[in-house]
């Protein structure tokens, strides 16, 4: 009895996971994000370490949408109420990019407020969708004066 609900609870949580993917994660930047300073080494950069945010993007796809000459598109709000749209391309089935948002540059605009990322084909096709839970569409001004 115990080995069949085993494998019922092994069947639900392998059919609920997703092969294919695209992923974000936030990681913080400071003078810990410098190997140096945890292994003891020489490093110039400790006198003037960077600081900021970095996302990490990554993804898994298959072969079928590789051949579709896949992009990311990254849409990031900050703190300073700006909103960027970053276009990466895909050129492996697995793999991830970053975007860093260092020093004075990290300064001005405060940080990510939220951000979205999806995997789109070369004819306009979202194949998948990654959403911050802060995300919200961002309204241009074209948009307002169009109604």
């Amino acid at each position: 009895m115990n080995l069949c609900k085993m494998l019922i609870a092994c069947g639900i949580v392998c059919s609920s996971c997703q092969t294919y993917y695209v992923s974000v994660f936030k990681q913080k930047i400071d003078r810990n994000y410098l190997a140096s300073s945890h292994i003891g080494s020489p490093d110039p950069r400790q006198k003037n370490p960077p600081y900021g945010q970095m996302l990490t993007i990554d993804w898994n796809i298959p072969k079928s949408i590789l051949d579709q000459h896949p992009k990311i598109v990254l849409d990031v709000i900050y703190w300073d109420n700006t909103h960027d749209v970053l276009y990466f391309p895909i050129d492996s089935r697995i793999g991830y990019t970053c975007y860093k948002l260092l020093n004075e540059t990290y300064e001005a605009k405060k940080g990510f407020l939220a951000y979205k990322a999806h995997i789109v084909t070369e004819n306009g096709t979202i194949y998948r969708e990654w959403t911050h839970q802060l995300w919200v569409h961002w309204i241009q001004e074209e948009e307002v004066l169009s109604y």
